[in-house]
């Protein structure tokens, strides 16, 4: 399994979605099986509009950091 942070606003939390499907919120940590993923956030007001990237070799303690910001 792969874990990654997904980061935006801590006072404006989010729905993670990976490949179309809702895996969890902002601001913690999730876990996922290792693929090529995109990743975005539920709502609008953020960039960039999504990432992609195939997560892979991270460990519980060392996350694979993802971040978004308001626009």
């Amino acid at each position: 399994m792969e874990y990654i942070h997904v980061s935006f606003d801590p006072h404006d939390i989010r729905d993670v979605i990976a490949n179309g499907s809702t895996i969890g919120q902002t601001e913690t940590d999730l876990i996922l099986p290792s693929n090529y993923y995109e990743i975005a956030l539920s709502g609008s007001g953020y960039a960039p509009p999504k990432w992609s990237g195939i997560i892979s070799g991270t460990l519980p303690n060392s996350p694979l950091p993802i971040t978004f910001t308001k626009t």
